[in-house]
């Protein structure tokens, strides 16, 4: 045949079957095979080792004997157990049978003698398994005491039977029937963390913030036990509040950066949050991780593996690339790249240009345009050193000797239109090319003779005082070029 076995708490005292000689010893009988002594305080934990009958196989297992154990040896036999054993243990008030049921996982039906004699109160004359389908009892009403929760479903049995007034073990509260698992650590309120549905603590974040480490993130949801390695004992104090003090697996698997190395093993709440270890946030105050900075990894800076302090300016970082770039070395450029550049991007460069303002379609043009040796050395800033080419190749500008001041006629903006202002009106007859009065080669002399002749001119001055026949003549009565 094949047995086998279970732990049983039984808070009650609750006898078994037959034999005298154990109920003289004081013994609570689980099977023949095997006692334990019962405490005489129904609060204490009396442990029952039950052997059951399961098969009629010939097959069996080792029977755990604790003959002959007193209470508290066998208490630290199993404390062990205790802890994995405690919730199912607590939650023997689950529906496992009808309420005026009985279930063979608790053992032999306890008895209860003292019940009122007539029988067909509760049972039927088919058999004592069968109880009346019609029998009911209004608890509140009669008792005075609402069951709710676990406590409704609960077999009346486990807690009305000859092993004593019920009303004793009300009074003691919750542990007065259920064996506490924390041994009175946390005293003997269980309404502070327990509700009557289930064993299950609840409000423990909040109880949590009474004390000197509120939980949040990934505290919230950790197991009890990861922090207090009593817990299942209802040892919670000691626990430490230093990171480093219980992380110290992460704190090893940290290489990269290497946090040993950089001597970051304390202090976690710098950089890390209670969400995750990962997105560090570093105070990076000394040195702001702004535009091309920011989201970089800490080794493209820190490249020895040890994130101490480095050299704050550019060039430290970026030798490199002020080597490669243009007219740089050739030019001497100033290691301070924040004079010209962004920490957004290298180009656009915002060089200060203030010695020759680069306005209208100096905007824009690639440095090389007008520094054209390959070096970025200061340029004369007169508009002929650039545009001698443009000069020569502008209608009249060589040939009437124009002023290199290109920007008495011209703006930045464009050639054309220019802005020179000449001073006798080109309208009409006199809208012509510059060479047509202009004559000599020079913008400073005119001729009025070549288009107006002596023998038109002559006839229309006829009577005229002081009329002479030239072109400062014409220019003096004429400066508006109209007629008199």
């Amino acid at each position: 045949m094949r047995y086998s076995f279970r732990m049983v708490f039984n808070p009650l005292g609750i006898r078994g079957i037959s034999g005298n000689t154990c109920r003289e010893r004081g013994f609570v009988e689980s099977a023949p095979f095997s006692h334990v002594k019962s405490s005489p305080d129904p609060m204490r934990l009396n442990i029952g080792v039950w052997l059951a009958y399961t098969s009629k196989s010939h097959s069996s297992i080792v029977m755990v004997s604790m003959v002959l154990l007193d209470h508290w040896t066998a208490k630290k036999l199993v404390a062990g157990l205790l802890a994995a054993m405690a919730v199912g243990a607590l939650l023997n008030c689950r529906l496992d049978a009808p309420r005026q049921g009985w279930s063979r996982r608790w053992g032999p039906l306890v008895p209860h003698k003292t019940f009122p004699a007539d029988c067909g109160i509760c049972h039927v004359t088919q058999g004592w398994n069968v109880l009346r389908k019609d029998f009911s009892f209004d608890h509140e009403k009669e008792t005075g005491y609402p069951l709710k929760g676990a406590h409704a479903g609960a077999a009346c049995l486990r807690c009305h039977n000859d092993r004593g007034p019920v009303q004793s073990y009300i009074a003691r509260g919750c542990g007065g029937c259920h064996p506490d698992p924390h041994t009175s650590s946390l005293g003997l309120d269980c309404q502070r963390c327990h509700e009557q549905i289930s064993w299950r603590p609840t409000g423990l974040i909040a109880e949590h913030a009474r004390t000197r480490f509120p939980l949040f993130g990934a505290h919230a949801v950790a197991p009890c036990e990861n922090c207090h390695p009593g817990a299942p004992a209802g040892q919670f104090r000691g626990a430490p509040v230093q990171c480093d003090l219980c992380h110290r697996a992460e704190l090893a698997r940290a290489t990269s950066p290497d946090h040993a190395a950089s001597g970051w093993i304390t202090d976690c709440q710098r950089c890390h949050t209670p969400l995750g270890w990962e997105r560090a946030f570093v105070r990076h105050d000394f040195f702001p991780l702004s535009g091309g900075h920011a989201g970089l990894d800490c080794t493209r800076c820190h490249t020895s593996g040890v994130l101490g302090r480095i050299p704050s300016d550019c060039y430290s970082c970026h030798a490199a690339t002020y080597q490669t770039a243009p007219g740089h070395v050739a030019s001497s450029f100033p290691h301070t790249c924040g004079q010209c550049h962004s920490i957004t991007a290298w180009l656009p460069a915002r060089y200060d240009h203030t010695g020759f303002p680069l306005t209208g379609a100096h905007t824009g043009l690639d440095c090389t345009r007008c520094h054209t040796g390959g070096t970025f050395s200061p340029l004369p800033s007169n508009c002929y050193s650039c545009h001698a080419a443009n000069y020569q190749g502008a209608p009249n500008h060589s040939a009437l000797n124009f002023p290199q001041t290109c920007q008495q006629c011209h703006t930045t903006t464009a050639w054309i239109p220019s802005t020179f202002r000449h001073t006798f009106p080109l309208s009409g007859s006199h809208d012509r090319s510059c060479t047509e009065c202009h004559t000599s080669g020079s913008t400073s002399t005119f001729n009025c003779l070549n288009c107006h002749t002596a023998a038109s001119t002559n006839e229309h001055h006829s009577g005229v005082a002081g009329y002479s026949y030239s072109s400062q003549a014409c220019y003096q009565c004429h400066p508006t070029g109209q007629q008199r």
